[in-house]
């Protein structure tokens, strides 16, 4: 029974992103925050290189406008680190609940890593105001991607200084 206290982290993460995905776009707003607390003006210089189109859109200052823009590329990250977070502290309780192979904990855990991305977008099309978009999976599972990279590099560099 105490291996699955391992599973509280995860759950519990899981719990605050689908809070999150619960809120209106309105109740999310960081527009104000941003230009009361950040330094926009000076980024703007770099700001206003980058053009992309995302959920069919334009995505650049000049399209959107230099807070929107930013609040836009911090909810993309915000989505990143989330979903890195959740990656390693899923592969955590995996690795301490289930004997097997790295590879197979990692392939567990990723897949509950996209699980849960497609989860929370679906969770999103019941939220007024929001709507399910792939891009924001796809960004998740990049986020999750990443997280279990990170873990299993960081096992094989430690195992190699055990065998120094």
């Amino acid at each position: 029974m105490k291996e699955y206290v391992w599973w509280a982290l995860p759950m519990s993460w899981l719990f605050v992103i689908f809070g999150l995905s619960s809120q209106s776009s309105v109740e999310q707003e960081m527009e104000p925050f941003l230009s009361t607390y950040l330094p926009l003006k000076k980024l703007e210089p770099f700001l206003n290189k980058i053009e992309f189109i995302y959920y069919d859109r334009v995505r650049s200052v000049e399209a959107m406008g230099l807070e929107s823009f930013v609040e836009f590329l911090f909810r993309k990250l915000a989505h990143f680190g989330v979903y890195f977070i959740l990656a390693v502290l899923i592969f955590i309780a995996v690795q301490k609940t289930l004997q097997s192979s790295i590879h197979v904990q990692i392939l567990i855990t990723y897949f509950l890593v996209i699980h849960f991305a497609i989860s929370d977008e679906l969770n999103q099309s019941f939220t007024p105001g929001r709507t399910p978009y792939y891009g924001d999976v796809v960004i998740d599972a990049f986020g999750g991607l990443v997280g279990v990279l990170c873990i299993y590099l960081l096992k094989v560099f430690f195992n190699s200084l055990n065998k120094i």
